[in-house]
């Protein structure tokens, strides 16, 4: 933190939860994209959703679609890794912007 320029960093015990709850004010940015669970599940869920869909009226053979997804989740729940999350955080919107003027300032 401090080579990135700033001059003093502060450590909040508890979180944002704690912030809050004392009645701090916050702000939510509207301009930032989805959260990356929400992501997961929106990529997932269409996943599985076209993997049926295809299954059932063009080929069974499509099932397999579904069968991956399902068990990527799986394993993601049982290592805590997870490799759409690690490929979706690539993704330029996924990027943090860094303005330099603000972190010289």
């Amino acid at each position: 933190m401090f080579a990135a320029g700033f001059r003093e960093v502060v450590h909040l015990k508890g979180g944002l939860p704690t912030w809050k709850a004392a009645g701090y004010p916050t702000e939510v940015n509207q301009k930032a994209p989805i959260s990356m669970f929400r992501q997961i599940q929106i990529v997932a869920g269409s996943l599985v959703f076209i993997g049926t869909v295809l299954g059932a009226f063009i080929s069974p053979w499509f099932l397999i679609l579904s069968g991956f997804v399902g068990a990527g989740l799986l394993f993601a729940g049982i290592t805590n890794t997870c490799a759409m999350a690690l490929l979706l955080a690539k993704l330029p919107y996924n990027q943090p912007k860094v303005n330099l003027d603000d972190m010289l300032a």
